[in-house]
């Protein structure tokens, strides 16, 4: 299993910053997990699943920047 350790600034349930890790354990499984500073409670999840929100994230906002751009034409 390899792991990677990053220390972000940002909210994250009140904390000013979260500790990220990454871990590796084969070709499909890898998780990711976030603890924010000074918390208990870590979040997990797998990094299919955090690739695949920010494929949704993105994808929505070029949708909806078309169809603004398109009533703006109008």
């Amino acid at each position: 299993m390899r792991c990677a350790h990053f220390r972000i600034t940002g909210r994250f349930d009140g904390a000013t910053e979260a500790t990220v890790t990454i871990e590796y354990h084969g070709p499909s499984t890898a998780f990711i997990r976030v603890r924010p500073l000074r918390r208990r409670r870590a979040f997990e999840l797998s990094l299919a699943d955090v690739a695949r929100g920010v494929v949704y994230d993105i994808t929505k906002a070029e949708i909806a920047a078309k169809k603004k751009a398109k009533r703006q034409r109008r």
